[in-house]
Order: structure tokens, then C-alpha cells, then sequence
């Protein structure tokens, strides 16, 4: 049975991500690896709005998505100017469809490091930490 995205996320900076994310799914290895990087995170929600069927995941903390899990092996992140740059000099990709501050991971490649994904994960909640709280 699918969900709907839950009114609190149904937010104006949320939207892009969620318009690029209707009717996507994501593998189950994608989605644990990015539930699994939250984990020592503080107050973290996960929507999924189809769990059976995997269809994609979101996280959130205070109205704001700041990851997602999709296809086969991206992960996204919304992240700071200073830290998306980072991302960005160390193999994370533009992710525009969500947003300007945005970067996409492709986790599982044989043919560059493995991406850490626990740290991206942690500056992207931190950058919506700061962001939340003020968002419709």
C-alpha cells in the first residue's frame, strides 16, 4: 500500500526533491546503506512511501529532506556551499533535479574508493538542522 508523503515534508524546500522522486524506486542495498549511515544520527525520519514495491527513500530532520536513496546505487545529499564543493572535488556529482545544493553519490562502483558515506550523511543533516525549523 502506498503513502503518502507525509504534510510536514510537503514543503516549498522540499519540492524539487520531491517531484524528481515521485513514482522512483530504490534497491534494498541503497536504502540500508543509507538507513545504516544515519543510524548515530539525532532526530532522523525516514519516509518510504512503499517499502514492498522499494520505492524510494527519503530522510528528514525538522521539515527537511536532506538524503535520498535511489535506483540501483545513488545516494543524495543536500549539503552547505563549503561542503557541497567538497563533494563535488571528491566524486559526487551536480544533483540539479533536487536542487542547487545537492550532490549524488553512485555507492557502488568497483572503479573508485568507496564513498563515506557516513560523513556525507552527517553534513547534510547538520546543513538541514540549520536550514529547518522556518521552512513551508
Amino acid at each position: 500500500m502506498t503513502r503518502a508523503v507525509p504534510a510536514g515534508l510537503d514543503t516549498s524546500i522540499n519540492r524539487d526533491v520531491l517531484h524528481h522522486i515521485e513514482g522512483l524506486s530504490a534497491h534494498s542495498d541503497i536504502a540500508d546503506a543509507l538507513a545504516t549511515a544515519l543510524k548515530p544520527l539525532g532526530d532522523v525520519q525516514l519516509f518510504c512511501p512503499d517499502p514492498q514495491r522499494y520505492r524510494y527513500v527519503v530522510a528528514s530532520t525538522k521539515g527537511v529532506i536532506f538524503a535520498l536513496a535511489l535506483g540501483m546505487n545513488t545516494i543524495g545529499v543536500r549539503l552547505d556551499e563549503r561542503m557541497r564543493a567538497r563533494a563535488l572535488a571528491s566524486g559526487g556529482m551536480p544533483y540539479p533535479e533536487c536542487g542547487d545544493t545537492w550532490v549524488s553519490f553512485t555507492l557502488f562502483r568497483d572503479d573508485w574508493p568507496k564513498v563515506d558515506l557516513e560523513f556525507w550523511a552527517r553534513n547534510a543533516y547538520v546543513a538541514a538542522r540549520e536550514l529547518g525549523g522556518d521552512v513551508r
